[in-house]
């Protein structure tokens, strides 16, 4: 039961091309781009702050791998059963809902547990705000697609623009 919906979920999600989502996919993404400047400018957690080093180029790899890449797997192909939209909208939306709360959650476990460092950033508020945005845009994004690529690609750029162009190491990596 539980290797066949690993198979399902996740192993079937990383098997489906992030070109073959249909446009509404990615639907929510400009609005959380719109939304994440709007909130992250004011609240100091953005700023325009492009990293001029050689190690800016070997960020976007590790940021790939983690956040982008585990966290998708995890809160969007584990906790989202893939085919739910299929059960209706409130059922996507519910499971979609239940997947932000956890990785929203997961952000202050993780500082106050593992990365000490990023305690003033992910017990702020603002920060917290727009991590369930960005959750709400990748559950909709997987929903959507059915691939685990959609919301990676989105929580990557996101995560990558925001480190290397809008000052995010200063906050969370210790460069």
């Amino acid at each position: 039961m539980i290797l066949q919906y690993l198979r399902e979920n996740p192993g079937r999600a990383l098997l489906t091309s992030p070109f073959s989502a249909p446009l509404k996919a990615w639907a929510l993404f400009p609005l959380f781009v719109l939304f994440a400047l709007a909130v992250g400018f004011p609240a100091g957690l953005l700023e325009f702050d492009p990293l001029e080093t050689g190690f800016a180029l070997l960020l976007p790899f590790t940021l790939f791998v983690f956040p982008s890449l585990l966290e998708e797997l995890f809160f969007r192909g584990l906790l989202i059963p893939r085919r739910i939209s299929a059960s209706g909208r409130t059922a996507a939306w519910r499971w979609i809902l239940l997947s932000t709360l956890a990785f929203v959650a997961w952000h202050p476990l993780n500082a106050l547990l593992i990365n000490h460092s990023a305690i003033p950033l992910f017990l702020n508020p603002w920060f917290l705000v727009i991590a369930a945005a960005l959750g709400v845009t990748c559950g909709y994004g997987y929903v959507v697609s059915r691939s685990i690529w959609v919301p990676v690609i989105i929580h990557w750029s996101t995560v990558c623009i925001w480190v290397l162009l809008l000052g995010g190491r200063n906050l969370v990596l210790e460069i």
